[in-house]
């Protein structure tokens, strides 16, 4: 029976150990486990103290190490509360057939912020979110698929829909807001890397997109669902590439999808700042009915 018990926590080991290593394959669908990094991490506890006693204890150890080391950096403490002046930014993918429309106008309402990014968003959701947004300028990108965008600010809004490296649309604008602070603002949503085809275009559209956003003018504001968490290859390549900051530093884990599990909720939807702008505070909201939750990031934009 002794023998069994080693055997089956060996089987176990091997397994937590191939799957940590699979993740650093970048092809589908090994890629697809970087985005569980704190998920198995958590379950490297369970794994590291049921081998504790055996010969496998150092393999788990190791494995939960390697883990842990990719997630940790990326919740330390590095928020910056500046002095300037206070812009709040919700960003929310809606749900392209999500019907709730009324929860969505609600927490535009309750919040009151300056600038609403959205994504997903069919031609309905424009028609239901007009009355809430009425005092914003606006640029809006229906369409019938998961791809549609909004963009809303207190102020003036110049810009356009671009195809930067895909044929998926990107909103890239100047947003001038009636308080004072202006800046380039960048909507998105590649598509999910759930395939090989769908991985490649993910990368071909943030790599691309990438180098256009270091053409903008600073400041800059980042915002989308990247299908793409802050420990994966890709991400790290938007971050090195743009040199924009994340404004989860400092929050903690953050996860926004999916919003029917806290267990398996990752980090997908991002708002990502020029690093000389401060993050006062940054929260995922309450449920709109979405698959995603909303982020409310509280920015601060020292006088120019």
């Amino acid at each position: 029976m002794k023998r069994v018990v080693v055997a089956a926590i060996g089987l176990v080991v091997a397994g937590y150990a191939l799957v940590t290593l699979l993740a650093f394959v970048p092809v589908f669908p090994c890629s697809m486990l970087e985005h569980f990094r704190l998920q198995s991490m958590f379950a490297g506890i369970a794994i590291v103290a049921v081998a504790h006693r055996s010969r496998w204890l150092d393999a788990s150890l190791i494995a939960w190490i390697v883990n842990l080391a990719l997630v940790a950096p990326d919740l330390g403490t590095s928020a910056t509360a500046k002095q300037g002046t206070h812009v709040r930014v919700l960003f929310c993918n809606v749900h392209a057939s999500n019907t709730d429309f009324a929860a969505v106008a609600s927490l535009i309402a309750d919040t009151q912020p300056d600038i609403v990014a959205l994504v997903e968003t069919r031609a309905p959701w424009f028609e239901k979110l007009a009355p809430v947004l009425a005092g914003y300028e606006r640029i809006e990108h229906p369409r019938e698929d998961n791809f549609g965008l909004g963009l809303y600010a207190r102020g003036t809004i110049a810009g356009a829909v671009e195809h930067v490296g895909t044929d998926l649309p990107t909103i890239i604008a100047t947003v001038t807001l009636a308080k004072g602070p202006r800046m380039s603002f960048v909507v998105t949503h590649p598509w999910p890397p759930v395939t090989s085809w769908m991985l490649d275009e993910q990368w071909n559209h943030l790599a691309a997109l990438s180098h256009r956003v270091r053409e903008l003018a600073a400041p800059v504001v980042f915002a989308g669902d990247l299908n793409a968490t802050p420990w994966s290859r890709v991400f790290r390549h938007v971050m090195g590439t743009t040199e924009l900051c994340d404004t989860r530093a400092g929050f903690g884990y953050q996860g926004s999808y999916p919003a029917t599990s806290a267990i398996v909720r990752i980090p997908i939807d991002h708002v990502l700042v020029s690093c000389g702008v401060g993050v006062r505070d940054r929260e995922i909201a309450r449920d709109v009915g979405s698959d995603h939750l909303p982020v409310i990031v509280d920015l601060v934009f020292s006088p120019s």
